[in-house]
């Protein structure tokens, strides 16, 4: 562990600017960034790694003119993988150094400059992801940053470190608050599919197999959640066997942030496949019959009580070359990706 892997180091090289206007308020105005990893003597993961430096290097900020160019670089260095974030966090850490620079500059808060200048609802993305679209969910950091700015304190206890300073001369302390954004999905597209076979058995309770990995983040609660939803049933009825091949087939690693979005409708479907089956009978029944009286009935009726369901998550068709190399461009040019 101490000689092989490792995280990949970037260097990055920029230019920034920014409109200061008569008020004092400062917009962000261009953002050109060269992106350098060092992937050692192997390229392992560092090409993704990059991929996803760039689609996190304007981070919640909106750049009017911007530019982000990725190399990969050789080196002696043992070959280094990937790691939690994947390269989004490098690309944010060079963000918000900009940031910094920035405010420094422009003799403006660092808070300020960054809640001034964040996305909004009217804005995409350099790779044109728009915001509050049909399959980008919220865009809720603003809101966020605005309400643990004020419950946090954040000017007091910036107030009361400076104080602290002025009075200590070797211990020193400070605060950092930044919004971050993390982008879900493999930047691979046919990476992005999951599986679930689904049983209901004639007692009422359901047994769930999918192709995701548990190792502590509560995979296989979710997926049992989504099942005990699906089927109206109490959460103790459903069960969840360990992860299989035999069960699904051609499974993907449980990354990305995307194992419950993959496994979880996936789970929906097939349990949705089931419902549609035994939906005649659910109707033959009283109302409030139980699920376990319409399962036992279904079989008797021989209907099939299995299902495996599939999901595949809707991602950008374009080519990852268009972040890496990037023109400078307007807003105004930009488009949103056709999904």
């Amino acid at each position: 562990m101490a000689t092989t892997g490792g995280r990949h180091a970037f260097l990055a090289k920029y230019k920034a600017g920014a409109l200061v206007g008569d008020d004092g308020s400062v917009k962000l105005h261009a953002f050109s960034v060269q992106l350098f990893n060092n992937g050692g003597c192997k390229f392992d993961l560092t090409g993704p790694v990059l991929d996803r430096a760039l689609f996190h290097v304007d981070n919640c900020y909106m750049w009017p003119h911007f530019r982000a160019v990725g190399t990969p670089c050789r080196t002696s260095q043992p070959p280094h993988t990937a790691f939690r974030g994947f390269g989004g966090p490098q690309g944010m850490a060079i963000t918000e150094h900009v940031m910094d620079h920035l405010a420094h500059a422009c003799n403006v808060s660092g808070d300020q400059l960054r809640r001034t200048n964040m996305y909004t609802l009217q804005d995409c993305t350099p790779f044109g992801l728009r915001f509050g679209g049909q399959y980008t969910g919220k865009w809720n950091v603003p809101s966020m940053y605005d309400r643990l700015y004020s419950d946090l304190d954040i000017p007091g206890r910036r107030a009361a470190a400076a104080e602290f300073n002025k009075k200590n001369k070797w211990s020193k302390r400070g605060i950092a608050f930044t919004p971050t954004k993390f982008g879900i999905a493999f930047t691979a597209k046919f990476m992005n599919q999951g599986g679930a076979l689904v049983h209901l058995y004639t007692d009422g309770t359901v047994l769930v197999s999918h192709g995701g990995t548990e190792m502590g983040q509560g995979l296989h609660t979710k997926v049992c959640q989504v099942a005990a939803q699906a089927f109206g049933i109490p959460l103790d009825h459903v069960y969840v066997n360990d992860s299989s091949t035999d069960k699904v087939a051609n499974t993907m690693p449980s990354a990305a942030s995307m194992s419950t979005d993959l496994y979880g409708m996936a789970t929906l479907d097939a349990c949705q496949q089931i419902l549609k089956r035994i939906q005649p009978i659910r109707e033959s029944l009283p109302a409030d019959a139980p699920l376990k009286d319409v399962a036992k009935k279904a079989f008797y009726d021989r209907i099939d009580m299995t299902a495996h369901g599939f999901y595949a998550g809707k991602v950008a068709r374009t080519p990852l070359t268009l972040v890496r190399f990037l023109p400078m461009f307007d807003q105004s040019r930009r488009r949103p990706l056709r999904l």
